[in-house]
Parts: C-alpha cells; structure tokens; sequence
C-alpha cells in the first residue's frame, strides 16, 4: 500500500472537519482509528469499494457502527475497537462454540475472530428467514453490512418506539423459536438495545456474542435472554411469562 495514501487517509479521519461531521470527539477517534484499524479500513474499502464514510450510527464501549457508501448505496461498517474489546469479556462466547475450535484464539487476534464470528452468525440468521442485517464482509476488527434505516435516520431501537408490542412480541418470539430450533443460536445478549424497528418489523442486531446451541453455556444465555424479553415486554403491557416463552423457544408448547 502507498504509504502517502495511509496517510492522507489518516490524516483525514483524524482532521478536526471530519470529526466534526461525524460527532466523535478526540479521545474516541483515537480510540477507534489506531493504525491496524486505518490500514484495515483502507483495505476494506479498496476491495468492497466503499466511497466514503457518512456518520457514526451508534458508538459503545466496545464497538462504533458508521453508515457509508458503497457504489451509492447506504452500507455499515461496524470498528470492533482494539484498545477496549477485552479478551476476559468475550473469550467466554468463543470457547466452547464449536465453529470456532479450530481458530487459533490468542489476545492478537481474538478480536479479529469476533468479527468473523458476527458474520457468521448474521449468514446463519438470513438462511433462516430471521430480520437482521445483511453480513457483506469482514476484514480484521471490521464487519460490513447493509444499512437498516430510512434515508433521514437509521432504524431506532425497539424501546424509542411506539407500535403495537404485542404484535412486536409475537414476532420476537417467533424468530427466537426459529434461532434456537432451525439455526441453532443462542443470542446470548438478547435486550430492548439490541432490537431494531424497521418497516413494522423488529430487527436482531449484535450478534458477535451469539453462540452455538450447544455450547457449555447456551442454557445460561438463553435463561438470560428470555428473562429480557420477558421484562420489556412486560413493562409494554404485554401479558407474557419466563416460563411459557421458555419452553415455546425451546420447542415444548406450553400446557392448556
């Protein structure tokens, strides 16, 4: 790669105009552009000709979701952060997955694993029907995917809206069912934060940490998640219980 090239690219999203446009302050541009991650982006926007970065969709502790362009289309690319993802945090949602147990898992790379690891599980929800986002790559410590939104904002969070939660809560139900029974998934991070509400239909997103059914610790995660639910939706006013929406997902219909 042209070293000059790097560094206008650099040089440019660490400018103060580009900070500017996409609302994130000093301390958080360094955060997510350290060096691997500039020359990961560079990469990945040669080979998935991506034209520009837009704006920052969400930004946490661990990861920061940009809207781009691809070829003219909204596109997102999601900045797996190097310097926050902690090894300790997610190692437990790798070992044990056994899709993964041939990876070489060390801290130099346990990130970039991460990344193909949400991929993987985005592909395995499409093939079943689930509504989420479309994986298109993964490159190192960035995943692209296509962008769930409208042209004035990007889909909001299932708890900023308003609609008709039961039918929002049958839907949930009905694609945890298929998750856990079909693709055999644990979502294991299941919450009103990472439900999306696009065109009257609730969106799975964050799925780095899903994991496979039979992984040591999926009854845990899916009690976790279930429990979740549960409490939201509760707190919407629709009649649900743990133990009926557990044993539904799990596959034994609830008694009459």
């Amino acid at each position: 790669m042209p070293e000059n090239e790097l560094s206008a690219l650099e040089s440019l999203l660490k400018s103060r105009e580009f900070l500017y446009h996409i609302n994130l302050d000093r301390k958080t541009a360094d955060l997510v552009f350290d060096g691997r991650t500039l020359k990961a982006l560079y990469e990945l926007m040669g080979r998935k000709s991506i034209d520009y970065i837009d704006f920052p969709i969400s930004s946490g502790k661990e990861s920061v979701v940009f809207k781009a362009f691809s070829k003219g289309k909204p596109v997102v690319i999601k900045v797996y952060k190097l310097s926050t993802l902690r090894f300790a945090n997610i190692w437990k949602y790798i070992e044990g997955d056994y899709r993964f147990s041939r990876e070489r898992i060390d801290r130099s790379n346990i990130v970039n694993i991460w990344a193909k690891k949400e991929f993987t599980n985005l592909k395995l929800l499409k093939k079943y029907g689930i509504p989420c986002p479309q994986p298109i790559a993964f490159h190192k410590n960035l995943l692209m995917m296509s962008y769930v939104g409208t042209k004035i904002a990007p889909a909001p969070m299932i708890k900023n809206v308003k609609v008709d939660f039961k039918v929002i809560y049958d839907q949930v139900v009905e694609n945890l069912e298929t998750m856990y029974q079909k693709a055999k998934l644990v979502h294991a991070d299941m919450s009103e934060y990472n439900l999306l509400y696009h065109r009257g239909k609730a969106y799975f997103v964050d799925l780095g940490q899903a994991v496979a059914r039979d992984h040591p610790a999926a009854d845990y995660f899916l009690e976790r998640d279930i429990r979740n639910v549960v409490r939201f939706f509760s707190s919407k006013g629709v009649k649900c219980t743990y133990e009926e929406l557990l044993e539904r997902v799990r596959g034994k219909p609830p008694a009459e």
